[in-house]
């Protein structure tokens, strides 16, 4: 027996966007109230940039903000297909981010392992050892039902216990390693929210949503549950 997950639908990306800038917003404010601090795991890909800008223009605590990433090409910061540049171009730079609360995935794509292992070691001390970890990750889907960097057929599917991982992307576009959070990791977050665009993605988005299905997305069951949002339009 598997329990549904919420869905939301809409027919554009505006409209889904501005359903998630509320619901960020809102998990921000009570998270900082409960806690002293809202963690926040960015997603990359095109879709999340419209909701990377509303942010922007969100009142936030943003010193109590802390920013990691769900994922990241090991490419240079500044490339155009930098998880890091499209949150620093629509976000990061619009607002009084402190630095040492911003958290990029250090990915160095001669030594992705060490990085995997840099990253591990800045998570588990932000949450000090701790079971659980960020307030809420941000996520996306791709057409063979990836999220984050966790692609069909990768071994970081099996990973049992690390909270970050290396995916050799070779399937991806462009085809350079990645970090990726981990099953895992994303199993110890409070909740997870999807951003999904298009009519092809519906059916994989009914499929998650429905429980049962076996694709990566479709695997990540968060401690506080998962909400989807899809838009019609891309």
């Amino acid at each position: 027996m598997t329990d549904s997950a919420p869905l939301e639908a809409f027919a554009d990306v505006e409209a889904m966007s501005r359903a998630a800038a509320a619901r960020v917003v809102e998990s921000a404010r009570a998270a900082a109230a409960a806690r002293g601090r809202f963690s926040l795991a960015l997603s990359g890909g095109r879709t999340p940039r419209r909701l990377y800008e509303l942010l922007a223009e969100a009142e936030l605590p943003w010193d109590r903000v802390h920013f990691f990433w769900g994922d990241e090409r090991c490419v240079p910061r500044g490339d155009a297909a930098s998880n890091y540049r499209l949150a620093s171009e629509t976000l990061l730079s619009k607002i009084p981010a402190r630095p040492e609360n911003v958290h990029a995935m250090p990915c160095d794509p001669a030594a992705p392992e060490a990085g995997a292992q840099a990253y591990e070691e800045t998570v588990r001390a932000f949450f000090h050892g701790s079971d659980a970890s960020f307030d809420l990750v941000l996520l996306g889907l791709g057409p063979d039902g990836h999220t984050a960097s966790l692609f069909p057929g990768e071994p970081a599917l099996a990973e049992a216990s690390r909270w970050v991982a290396v995916s050799s992307g070779r399937s991806a576009s462009p085809p350079v390693p990645r970090l990726t959070l981990t099953f895992p990791g994303l199993a110890a977050a409070r909740e997870a929210l999807f951003l999904a665009a298009g009519a092809a993605k519906r059916a994989l988005v009914d499929a998650a949503v429905a429980g049962g299905a076996d694709f990566p997305a479709a695997r990540v069951r968060p401690r506080g549950g998962v909400r989807w949002l899809w838009s019609e339009a891309e």
